[in-house]
């Protein structure tokens, strides 16, 4: 499918205009990392993603960092994207969501409901990302790929589990429900559960998908700007 050039999508950097440009250094722990920037200053930056970013951020790859925040923030920076080939990734997990809007006004995603769109919305004892006319959507990030096909998890998540088993219940009770994988690298082809990190995922995930859950994905094409293009891939379950 050809790709739709998103020219409203927001910004990889809050703070800045445009993200700084550094070198990965080491993780000291799963929410930071230590980077030098240019002129030699290292820094350690918030890593906004728990997960284990397998082939995602390599020693000296670069990387591009947001910031600095103002104090009390500890972490005074971001690490917004890397570069370990020639393929820029968005290591945000929280950019997925962002720019999911503008995914929709594009028309990327048809089959969802064309009603207004709200975010983070309860349901009973549960929260989903997006509620659109009546239909629940819960996007999910991807950074994870071998040989171009993206892969969900990079680590266990049973938070992502109890979501499909929530949105498949909903679902057979006649509530329209969607998950949506954005991955955060135009690189890849597909997207599928990565059953060998975290099976539970896989199963809860087809479970939902034969409940009725309307399962997509798509692949941003991410600079240091932002996504600049997007394009829908196959959900091979």
């Amino acid at each position: 499918m050809l790709p739709w050039t998103l020219i409203d999508a927001p910004r990889l950097a809050t703070r800045r205009a445009t993200p700084l440009r550094a070198r990965f250094l080491e993780r000291p722990h799963r929410f930071a990392a230590m980077v030098r920037l240019r002129g030699g200053h290292v820094v350690e930056a918030h890593l906004p993603n728990p997960g284990r970013l397998t082939g995602v951020i390599a020693l000296s790859c670069p990387v591009l960092v947001d910031g600095p925040y103002p104090p009390p923030r500890s972490l005074r920076y971001t690490l917004v994207a890397s570069k370990p080939d020639e393929t820029w990734i968005g290591t945000n997990t929280i950019y997925a969501n962002r720019v999911f809007p503008s995914l929709i006004e594009h028309g990327l995603f048809p089959e969802l409901d064309s009603g207004s769109i709200r975010a983070e919305v309860a349901h009973g004892r549960s929260r989903f990302d997006f509620r659109m006319g009546s239909m629940f959507v819960e996007v999910k990030s991807v950074t994870l790929a071998t040989n171009g096909e993206a892969r969900f998890p990079d680590a266990v998540t049973a938070r992502g589990a109890r979501h499909c088993e929530e949105l498949a219940a909903l679902a057979r009770s006649g509530q329209p429900c969607a998950i949506v994988f954005v991955a955060q690298r135009g690189d890849i082809v597909s997207v599928a559960p990565e059953d060998d990190v975290d099976q539970a995922f896989g199963v809860a995930l087809r479970g939902a998908a034969k409940a009725g859950v309307l399962v997509l994905a798509c692949a941003l094409d991410i600079t240091p700007l932002g996504a600049s293009r997007a394009r829908r891939v196959p959900v091979v379950l």
